[in-house]
């Protein structure tokens, strides 16, 4: 046993420990040389010379995209998605979960159902003629209703209130609670790792979701902020937007404005992240460990 302590000490932290540097490094670097580009004058990043540090440190970029007219609408779209989206994929996941992780009649065929769209599904026409016969077009229901229910989330919510403790449940339908109070009153109040979880999952599949938005909104003042980067990326949008003027652009260049726009709109999501941290990887664990 003494010679496996020190074989673990010796050869497994370390290695383990050169492992998460390489991993974070590899992840954080990327992001470190946006940041430097999006503080670096024009000239700077024309000659290539930056790398993890900014040359010719200013502002200018942060203070277009803060300014510009699309950039703040598309945030207020961006947050409005996002906050309806999660809260609604939270409350029909759940009330899809609880109930099949019980053993009730033709709980097999709707599991099974629900894993066939894993599978299988319409594609992109016939779901855009269903959005259109709906009426959904141009709304912001177009870019959430098609994705509250993921059936993979689903099944790891599922595999969470399985492991719930039974006893818990059977006291309270004693002190005469039906199960809808119970799922409300009792298991998600104890059920904050899961929630959070998916909370998070589903808070970055809809800032991240320009796609849908691309498809089935036609009004640029509906389009989410990953859109209008995304044009921006494609394009000097900005730039040729009439901001810019001469006397600018001499030091912003394109570069600096496409990797503000990188670093803006991923900065909620890093704000984000801290605050889950300590829920997300036990109740991903807790969701996964049985099938």
């Amino acid at each position: 046993m003494r010679t496996i302590s020190r074989y673990e000490d010796w050869v497994f932290k370390p290695v383990l420990a050169l492992f998460i540097i390489v991993v974070f490094g590899a992840v954080m670097l990327p992001f470190v040389h946006l940041l430097a580009v999006s503080f670096s004058s024009s000239a700077a990043n024309a000659s290539g010379k930056v790398t993890f540090l900014p040359i010719g440190f200013h502002t200018m970029a942060y203070q277009f995209i803060l300014s510009h007219r699309d950039i703040l609408s598309g945030f207020r779209n961006s947050v409005l998605q996002t906050t309806i989206g999660t809260a609604l994929s939270l409350l029909l996941m759940t009330m899809c979960a609880y109930p099949l992780s019980k053993k009730i009649a033709g709980q097999s065929f709707f599991v099974w159902m629900i894993m066939l769209t894993m599978l299988f599904n319409g594609g992109m026409i016939p779901t855009y003629m269903m959005i259109k016969g709906l009426g959904m077009l141009d709304t912001i229901w177009a870019v959430i209703l098609p994705f509250c229910i993921t059936p993979y989330y689903l099944m790891l919510m599922m595999n969470f209130f399985r492991e719930f403790p039974e006893p818990i449940e059977e006291a309270a339908l004693i002190d005469g609670l039906n199960p809808i109070q119970i799922l409300f009153r009792i298991v998600l109040p104890l059920s904050k790792p899961i929630l959070v979880t998916m909370a998070l999952f589903m808070v970055v599949f809809y800032w991240n979701n320009w796609f849908s938005s691309l498809i089935y909104l036609n009004k640029t003042s509906m389009y989410p902020i990953m859109l209008i980067v995304r044009n921006i990326l494609d394009g000097q949008q900005l730039v040729n937007s009439g901001m810019a003027g001469q006397e600018t652009t001499k030091y912003v260049s394109t570069a600096s404005l496409k990797a503000a726009s990188i670093m803006v709109t991923s900065l909620p999501i890093f704000i984000l992240l801290p605050f889950t941290q300590k829920y997300f990887t036990k109740g991903a664990l807790i969701g996964a460990v049985k099938g």
